[in-house]
């Protein structure tokens, strides 16, 4: 027998504005079960407890009560400006609740387009807009610091170049036309992703040595398919030369650049799903390509949300309309 909710009769009794605050408790409640902290505010005290002076650099503000969003206000002693824990974060200015942007970083994480974003969160294409370049803005420079080590495989893949000045109207070429984006893949055992935007066409040494020689550690093995541009990473990093030559009927081949291989489909796949995108954001989807890849790669270490809700509080980094 099919039990009565003995809540039914409340909710029928609200209001819409009612139950627009019920639903915004709910989801808060919800929220801090799963991560421990339901509002912005909760999680910039959890994140940014005493956060620097975003003027001065002064790293001991005093406190100075609250926004009305119940967010920490602090005072700087030595230059008197005032601020909240959220100045100086992409969430600064942010006016909807936080498990409003749990939805859409949940929905990020499977590279969902941006029209879904805003039809199941609940907020216009101009917003769901703003809050992916505000995702942009937080992983700018991520991948800098990333350097792969021990076995490294490299590969590049190419992507259509959806700028309509490059070729509209004309006949569409055969291989590696200069109108493809090239893009430079790398990841070693550790699972650890690379993918920088390397051009148009077929790259250059120069231009995988710009691309790649940071991420590379020296001394590491290159892995790679007998592509003529890789031997002056080979030479500039020192590193061992293990080479397969690309031909998709030889299983060495495939068994030994299969980790790369994937790699590159994944990044295709994913790239696929924003059409228009603008070309000079691709290297920004890249690098949140790459952080979203490394958080689910360490999911059963570091719950997922949180994760992402911590970077986004303690990187200083700040979204800028350009309207």
């Amino acid at each position: 027998m099919k039990h009565e909710n003995p809540y039914s009769g409340l909710v029928g009794s609200l209001s819409p504005a009612e139950l627009r605050l019920l639903s915004d408790a709910v989801a808060e409640r919800g929220l801090r079960e799963e991560v421990g902290f339901g509002t912005l505010a909760e999680a910039a005290e959890l994140y940014r407890p005493s956060p620097p002076c975003p003027s001065c650099g002064e790293p001991s503000p005093w406190r100075d009560g609250f926004a009305p969003s119940g967010v920490r206000r602090w005072r700087c002693p030595a230059c008197g400006a005032r601020f909240t824990s959220l100045t100086g974060t992409v969430l600064e200015n942010c006016k909807k609740p936080l498990p409003t942007w749990v939805d859409f970083i949940r929905l990020t994480l499977f590279a969902v387009p941006l029209d879904a974003c805003a039809e199941m969160c609940g907020i216009s294409h101009q917003t769901a807009w703003e809050w992916r370049h505000r995702l942009f803005a937080a992983v700018d420079g991520y991948q800098d610091r990333i350097v792969l080590r021990g076995r490294v495989w490299v590969d590049e893949t190419y992507v259509n170049d959806t700028d309509l000045s490059h070729g509209y109207g004309q006949a569409r070429r055969r291989g590696l036309s200069k109108r493809l984006l090239c893009i430079a893949v790398g990841i070693d055992a550790r699972k650890e992703p690379v993918a920088v935007v390397c051009g148009h066409g077929k790259p250059s040494s120069t231009r995988i040595k710009k691309a790649m020689k940071a991420h590379v550690a020296e001394g590491a093995t290159l892995v790679h398919d007998r592509e003529r541009a890789h031997n002056a990473l080979v030479r500039e990093n020192s590193l061992e030369d293990e080479s397969y030559r690309a031909d998709v009927r030889d299983t060495v081949y495939l068994e030994k650049m299969a980790l790369v291989n994937n790699l590159c489909s994944w990044i295709k796949r994913y790239l696929w799903r924003f059409t228009g995108m603008d070309p000079k954001n691709l290297q920004s989807y890249l690098n949140l390509f790459v952080y979203l890849f490394r958080v689910k790669r360490d999911g059963e270490r570091w719950p997922e949300i949180a994760r992402v809700v911590r970077h986004l509080l303690m990187t200083d980094a700040r979204f800028r309309s350009s309207t």
